[in-house]
């Protein structure tokens, strides 16, 4: 399936709340209310979107925030990453090129905490780990998945 320029109209009028009426959105595109909900049920069923609530982390008590590199032993890069993907606190896990084969963001209520998550857990669970750097973020300058700024980009380029 391909996105088009409705499908993104629909993906940016829901970015900023998924539970907007969807006769308000096909008033604000100029189609029908049926169109909406058939266009938004087709891109949940096909895994283009998800709704739902998005905590901040800050005010949730969770004030620690850091990105961690980590190296494993050749082969066992698939097994870690699956691994990672399991923690509650582990909030992106990505394989990498470089000096790093994966990278992780996690959260976490305490520096005591993230120390004992990368000094303790992860050399337990995952022993192929050869080597982590971790980098405690000071301060989030931008989160962000503004869709509309990200397809006005793209259309650009085209």
């Amino acid at each position: 399936m391909r996105v088009d320029a409705l499908d993104q109209s629909l993906i940016v009028a829901l970015e900023d709340d998924g539970r907007r009426p969807f006769r308000d959105i096909a008033r604000e595109l100029g189609v029908s209310e049926a169109t909406v909900r058939g266009r938004v049920a087709r891109l949940k069923e096909l895994g283009y979107i998800k709704i739902t609530a998005v905590g901040n982390p800050l005010r949730l008590g969770l004030n620690v925030y850091a990105i961690t590199l980590l190296s494993l032993q050749p082969g066992h890069v698939p097994a870690a990453a699956a691994r990672l993907a399991e923690y509650p606190n582990v909030r992106f896990v990505g394989n990498s090129f470089g000096s790093a084969d994966i990278i992780i963001q996690t959260l976490h209520p305490s520096v005591q905490d993230l120390h004992a998550f990368i000094a303790t857990t992860l050399p337990r669970d995952i022993p192929a780990i050869t080597r982590t750097e971790t980098f405690q973020l000071a301060e989030v300058v931008k989160s962000s998945w503004d869709w509309k700024a990200w397809f006005a980009g793209q259309a650009e380029e085209g």
